[in-house]
């Protein structure tokens, strides 16, 4: 150490120890007792926070982690599940959590697998049978409205610009897309207009509703167009006619005959007869004097 430097030092302590001897403490405790208590109070002082840094990698790991998180859950909310029925064909159609659905022929069902157990949901377009297992909601979502269960059965009709729903056991709700809504009870029956208007009444053969399953089709009073729709649509055939007037039909067809023998039927109600133009295309033609 210079000498300079010591002397400094030197005369530092010495004006220190006389600023002491000057000052009367408040209280009473000497100068070596104080040094020493500012000296405790010095390493008391908290130390400067310090600064963690990340590296690149523990960047690029924690990004990727976070990707995976977004990806699976992603997976689970939007992974669909699509049941697709085409004409001239049935089938039955099991959910996740052990409710089944009987799907009529040209119907589409779709629900997420993944995320089924957080909602019960499903889209729907066609018809179906549903034997809903008791647990949280349960809702169909179709073009028209949407049908909310808890543990029930019920069939829904919905083509083009028909929604009809049935209870068959439990209750069932039925909202609109005017959110008009009602509560089916066993053997009532629901239509949706396309104003969203709801028409509710009792089905006394409500069997007749999903006779459908057997394999069997029952009108009433319905349009001949509806009938030849839905041969169209069992034997995935085509039926041209051109009808001069409307029509109305009350009967059945079972689906175990062949569709020449359900046409010659229905063609015979009506004084028609058809005609077979190719392999799956059919003309009912209209002999009688309008």
């Amino acid at each position: 150490m210079s000498e300079k430097k010591k002397h400094t030092e030197q005369d530092f302590t010495k004006e220190i120890s006389n600023f002491f001897d000057k000052v009367d403490a408040p209280y009473e405790k000497s100068k070596e007792e104080v040094w020493e208590l500012m000296a405790e109070q010095l390493e008391k002082q908290p130390a400067p926070p310090k600064t963690v840094w990340l590296n690149t990698r523990a960047i690029a790991a924690i990004a990727a982690t976070l990707l995976v998180l977004l990806g699976l859950f992603s997976v689970m909310r939007f992974y669909t599940q699509t049941i697709t029925v085409p004409k001239g064909h049935h089938l039955v159609a099991q959910l996740p959590d052990g409710s089944t659905v009987d799907l009529n022929a040209d119907t589409k069902l779709s629900y997420h697998p993944y995320w089924w157990r957080f909602a019960r949901t499903v889209n729907f377009e066609g018809e179906g049978f549903f034997k809903v297992k008791k647990g949280k909601k349960f809702q169909v979502i179709s073009n028209a409205g949407k049908t909310i269960v808890l543990g029930t059965s019920f069939n829904i009709y919905n083509r083009g610009k028909t929604y009809k729903v049935t209870c068959i056991t439990g209750k069932v709700k039925v909202v609109s897309n005017t959110r008009e809504e009602v509560i089916l009870s066993p053997d009532y029956h629901a239509e949706v207009n396309e104003k969203g208007n709801i028409r509710v009444y009792r089905q006394y053969a409500s069997q007749q509703i999903t006779s459908w399953i057997n394999n069997m089709f029952t009108f009433t009073s319905a349009p001949l167009t509806d009938v030849l729709s839905e041969i169209e649509r069992q034997y995935n055939v085509r039926i041209l006619f051109q009808a001069k007037k409307d029509y109305f039909y009350t009967g059945f067809f079972s689906r175990d005959k062949q569709v020449e023998e359900v046409l010659d039927l229905l063609a015979k109600t009506f004084g028609f007869t058809f005609v077979k133009r190719s392999d799956n295309e059919y003309e009912i033609i209209q002999t009688t004097q309008e």
